[in-house]
């Protein structure tokens, strides 16, 4: 079986399991093209399992597929885990290092790879000026805070922190303006990553173009507010805001790109 047949199974076996045995379960983080893969089981069980998909935080980009018998009331993976936080699979630790060193988000993953931890029970890595907060599986936290004790050059310290009071300031943005004759998804991605229409289409028909962690083959997606396009290996960006036409009938529209 290749990884992609394997995770489909796996991820139907907790299905069907959670269906049976009204338990709550749920995979390791996913790749944007994995949760894309995981759409095709939607159809299945859909009466009596929901799906959640929850990285630990609101925009995290690293995601657990979350599978909860649908008799629980709560419509979102937050909801869910502050009625049940019994269920929450993730917890986030802080990696403090020394203040002589700088350490890049390379450099804290290859320390936790090094203590031969699978990039799949590690979400996202957030960097700051004194270390880094890590949302990981609560299944290697011990595991983690017992054996982490450098990284690079730097000597780490690790604590466990409460994802209650996390909030994500670090993201850098700028806003864009353009006028555009269409919302579809070549034309956004076009502008968000400066690429010609051509290069913006092959990149989306060789699938490394997300919307919404979802994996968008047609160049003539029509695209919504709000929603967030990843182009993978060039960043991220937000179809911010659409404020109206010219006198050409071209859509005059603002997106955020995240630097």
């Amino acid at each position: 079986m290749t990884e992609d047949e394997v995770l489909l199974s796996h991820a139907s076996d907790l299905k069907m399991q959670c269906a049976d045995e009204s338990a709550v379960l749920c995979t390791a983080f996913l790749e944007m093209r994995q949760r894309t893969l995981l759409l095709s089981l939607e159809k299945y069980q859909s009466e009596y399992v929901k799906t959640f998909y929850y990285g630990g935080f609101e925009n995290a980009e690293r995601l657990c597929a979350v599978f909860v018998p649908r008799f629980y009331e709560e419509n979102t993976a937050e909801d869910f885990f502050e009625a049940y936080p019994e269920f929450d699979p993730i917890t986030l630790l802080r990696l403090e290092k020394d203040r002589f060193t700088t350490l890049s988000h390379r450099d804290y993953l290859g320390a936790l790879m090094g203590l031969g931890l699978r990039r799949e029970v590690l979400g996202d890595i957030i960097v700051d000026e004194s270390g880094c907060r890590l949302f990981c599986l609560s299944s290697v936290e011990a595991f983690i805070r017992e054996n982490l004790k450098s990284a690079g050059r730097a000597s780490i310290k690790v604590s466990k922190e409460s994802k209650h009071d996390f909030v994500r300031t670090d993201e850098m943005t700028k806003d864009l303006f353009f006028s555009v004759p269409s919302l579809r998804l070549d034309a956004i991605v076009c502008c968000a990553f400066s690429l010609s229409r051509s290069k913006a289409s092959a990149f989306i028909e060789s699938g490394s173009v997300f919307v919404d962690g979802v994996q968008v083959l047609k160049a003539d997606k029509k695209l919504s507010v709000g929603e967030k396009i990843v182009l993978r290996g060039k960043g991220k960006a937000v179809l911010l805001e659409q404020k109206g036409e010219s006198k050409k009938g071209r859509l005059q529209i603002i997106i955020r790109r995240y630097l």
